[in-house]
């Protein structure tokens, strides 16, 4: 049978043992931790194409990171399928091939294709030098602190206000043209006489002169009487 020491020291192995696989766990975590800050994704949207097989497919890349992308594709690929990536960042005028295998699929129905993204995870196992530039550049680019901008507040600054327009003076308005006084008329009396008969008439009338009265009386008798006498009433 063991004895009490050797019991012990079964005891104190096992409580050794238990921190070290602790002290593993949290090593292993923190070490998990640090990878997914190192391999922050960084949304983009690049139009790309990948081979499957023989078949070339029309995608888009959404994100980016050192170790990994997201493609957006509608066409259904089985997990753990190795695939060519070819796309152009900006800036860049040469086609980037990034090689990897798919980790991470996501279906999304085709009725709901235009409010979700479907698509696939790729973990790069072969990329270019160009690749990881890029991804770096984006990196420094998003975690760089933006400069105020001073340029815009002293221009605003030394710019005079502008002074109140003063209000538009009002038009004279024209008036019609003033009608011309009527001629001040006088009351005659007109002695007419029909024409080849024996009937006479006697009309006052008001008018501007002796032939406007004249005329008058003949506008009222007609072509077949004629006047005699106009004289003032």
């Amino acid at each position: 049978m063991p004895s009490e020491n050797d019991r012990r020291s079964g005891e104190d192995r096992r409580t050794v043992d238990q921190a070290e696989s602790h002290d593993e766990r949290r090593h292993d975590k923190r070490r998990h931790d640090s990878n997914r800050r190192t391999e922050a994704r960084i949304r983009k949207r690049l139009p790309c194409e990948f081979v499957d097989g023989d078949t070339r497919v029309q995608g888009v890349v959404l994100d980016v990171s050192l170790r990994g992308l997201f493609v957006q594709t509608h066409k259904p690929v089985q997990l753990g399928v190795e695939l060519a990536i070819l796309f152009t960042p900006p800036g860049l005028d040469k086609t980037i091939e990034v090689h990897g295998r798919i980790v991470r699929s996501l279906r999304v129905p085709r009725h709901l294709a235009s409010v979700a993204s479907g698509g696939v995870g790729v973990r790069i196992h072969m990329a270019p030098p160009e690749y990881y530039d890029y991804v770096a550049s984006l990196t420094s680019h998003e975690t760089e602190p933006a400069k105020p901008n001073t340029a815009g507040a002293k221009a605003a600054a030394s710019v005079e206000p502008e002074k109140p327009k003063a209000a538009p003076k009002p038009k004279k308005r024209k008036l019609p043209p003033r009608m011309p006084k009527p001629e001040p008329k006088t009351r005659y009396r007109v002695q007419a006489k029909q024409a080849g008969g024996p009937r006479t008439r006697s009309l006052t009338v008001s008018a501007t002169s002796r032939e406007h009265a004249a005329s008058q009386v003949l506008a009222e008798l007609g072509n077949s009487w004629k006047v005699v006498d106009v004289e003032g009433a």
